[in-house]
């Protein structure tokens, strides 16, 4: 089966069939090119390191790193009752092409490294960001092959991965053998989630994911650091909204503290059959490891100027867990 690709515009949306076509914003004449050939995906076990894929609902073209059983706890629409399963999720690279276009801030994941011996101080560590980095589910993916001269753009891929066009034409990619051993048996908490939440509200629907980047000393005192990723999605795009402000509440062993604002990261998304979704990342610093919550809601505006309120599920940060802070941004680390 054909994969084609749009090279002139932002892919924006796949649908099944024999040939793989793609929706875009502008309404001018794409130019198309075959990228490689779909595989099948359903009843598909978890996805091995090397894997190429265009995500199902950002339409970006990833690899996979690495996989994470993870415990995703999902809150029916209309129910109170919550169900708890255990799913794949993979951290991935997203192809440098297509960061424009993807929909959502490209520096999205991050974690906690030694500060330079000239500005440590009492243990405090710095924040580091990783560009084009993501967390997708095991549904997210649409695998595919890759031929002709496709090539994967990212500047860890080269460190992380061996890759070549084999005689046939096709594009084959495989974690470079001395670092399977190192990224199978992983343990760095900044790259697994914790636990998934999810919960549907009138059609829109609100995933987050929740990482411990471990504890860094602030302002003189001990902190334990937590990523949030969130991701808001139209589950019926064609009925557009705009999410307008944002309300979230952090509970902490008897403390209660309440972040308002306007939008997410400095805009207010719109999720309509071209962008249907749309995700950011945040992190948290608590004193202890037990006892934290944070729960809230966004404002949705509809296409009539009607309001209404969308839920974003109650999330739980607790960890006892030692990690493992070695980064991978270079080829030694990797």
């Amino acid at each position: 089966m054909k994969l084609r690709n749009v090279i002139q515009h932002g892919i924006r949306s796949f649908s099944s069939g024999k040939v793989v076509f793609s929706r875009f914003r502008s309404a001018a004449t794409p130019t198309l090119k075959e990228i490689g050939l779909l595989m099948p995906s359903t009843n598909t076990p978890t996805f091995e390191a090397g894997q190429i894929f265009i995500h199902r609902t950002f339409a970006y073209k990833g690899v996979v790193v690495c996989s994470f059983p993870c415990r995703l706890h999902e809150k029916r629409s209309q129910q109170n009752e919550k169900h708890l399963t255990t799913r794949d999720f993979y951290q991935v690279l997203i192809h440098r092409h297509d960061w424009s276009h993807m929909g959502f801030p490209v520096d999205i994941t991050s974690y906690l490294v030694d500060a330079p011996m000239e500005n440590k101080r009492h243990g405090q560590k710095m924040l580091t960001l990783i560009n084009g980095m993501d967390c997708v589910s095991h549904e997210d993916i649409i695998p595919f092959t890759p031929s002709g001269g496709v090539n994967f753009d990212h500047d860890l891929f080269d460190h992380i991965f061996n890759a070549a066009h084999d005689g046939s034409g096709l594009y084959n990619v495989a974690m470079k053998p001395e670092l399977v051993e190192r990224y199978t048996n992983s343990n760095r908490s900044w790259l697994g989630p914790r636990d998934v939440y999810r919960e549907r509200t009138e059609n829109i629907e609100v995933t987050v994911m929740t990482f411990y980047l471990g504890a860094n000393m602030v302002g003189g005192q001990q902190q334990h650091m937590w990523r949030y990723v969130i991701r808001i999605e139209n589950k019926q795009p064609e009925n557009g909204v705009i999410l307008r402000e944002r309300t979230l509440k952090v509970y902490s062993l008897n403390n209660m503290n309440q972040m308002h604002g306007h939008g997410v990261v400095g805009k207010q998304p719109e999720l309509n059959a071209a962008t249907p979704a749309f995700q950011f990342s945040s992190t948290l610093e608590l004193k202890h490891t037990k006892g934290g919550h944070m729960w809230g809601r966004f404002k949705m505006e509809r296409e009539n100027g009607v309001l209404f309120d969308v839920h974003i599920p109650t999330i739980v940060f607790e960890s006892t867990e030692e990690i493992n802070e070695t980064p991978i941004a270079t080829p030694e680390a990797a």
